[in-house]
């Protein structure tokens, strides 16, 4: 019976299309910000995603925020091209 099952795809094949699928989805939902910010304010968007809610004032909070970003996207490349 287990020999008319077929066997699962490799570990590594799985894990490359879901790390691509996740990078790409991420991808296009910051693009999309960027781009709806732009076409909702024009030149007047805020510089940050964060600055347009009125969070101004800890600037320390938003370098943060921009580099856990940075960290989340560097690790994933990384977790891609090590499969």
């Amino acid at each position: 019976m287990q020999d008319t099952i077929k066997s699962p795809p490799a570990e590594h094949k799985t894990m490359r299309k879901a790390t691509t699928l996740s990078i790409a989805v991420t991808a296009v939902f910051y693009l999309l910000c960027g781009c709806m910010g732009y076409a909702a304010f024009g030149d007047n968007a805020s510089e940050s995603l964060l600055t347009g809610f009125g969070l101004y004032d800890p600037y320390w909070l938003l370098y943060i925020a921009n580099l856990a970003i940075v960290v989340h996207l560097v690790g994933a490349y990384q977790v891609l091209y090590h499969i």
